[in-house]
């Protein structure tokens, strides 16, 4: 099962993605598409890779910043 989770910058879509897997599977991939092209976008995904490994949860990060699809179809086949 794949669920796309979208929304502006700074939404609260990382941690609204998070609690929902952590409710219904015991692991699951996180696909990371952001990037770190400045300072503040560095720290952000560097708070998000810290809150993920404190969590517990066993994520399995995947950084695919451009080809999306590309990714979900290797991922269900």
């Amino acid at each position: 099962m794949s669920i796309l989770v979208t929304g502006g910058a700074r939404s609260g879509k990382s941690g609204f993605a998070e609690k929902l897997m952590q409710s219904l599977a015991d692991q699951a991939f996180y696909v990371a598409t952001g990037q770190a092209f400045d300072d503040e976008m560095k720290e952000r995904i560097a708070l998000h890779q810290h809150q993920r490994m404190e969590s517990g949860y066993a994520w399995e990060t995947l950084e695919e910043p451009y080809d999306l699809p590309d990714l979900l179809k290797r991922l269900s086949g």
